[in-house]
């Protein structure tokens, strides 16, 4: 009985230890798989990231994790969050392939880049 206990639990160790590397990486991608929900965070004058990858018809959400007020202004005038105070968010949907610059409209610094695939 002890050596099937012990089989068994170096079988479940042996999954955990092949599973937690590919957890650790997926979470460093910029591109997403999963259509229709990804985020970027603000934070610490930033967007992170500061460039994403999607799929068309997918939705972006960003949120205001700084302590300060920011907004999301598309370089081309198709999307304007106005402004976010700590806690808000803004979403927009990309319906067409294209690489979409953006700024926030008070800190002229920080840059982002969405590009929909």
């Amino acid at each position: 009985m002890k050596n099937k206990l012990h089989k068994t639990r170096n079988k479940i160790l042996s999954l955990i230890s092949a599973i937690i590397p590919l957890l650790l990486l997926s979470g460093c991608t910029q591109q997403s798989n999963n259509p229709g929900v990804n985020t970027v965070s603000i934070k610490n004058l930033a967007f992170n990231p500061n460039a994403l990858t999607v799929s068309n018809e997918t939705t972006v959400t960003w949120i205001n994790d700084d302590s300060v007020s920011h907004t999301v202004l598309s370089a081309t005038g198709l999307f304007s969050s106005g402004t976010l105070t700590k806690g808000q968010s803004f979403s927009h949907t990309f319906t067409a392939p294209g690489t979409y610059n953006y700024t926030c409209g008070i800190h002229p610094s920080m840059r982002g880049t969405i590009i929909v695939q």
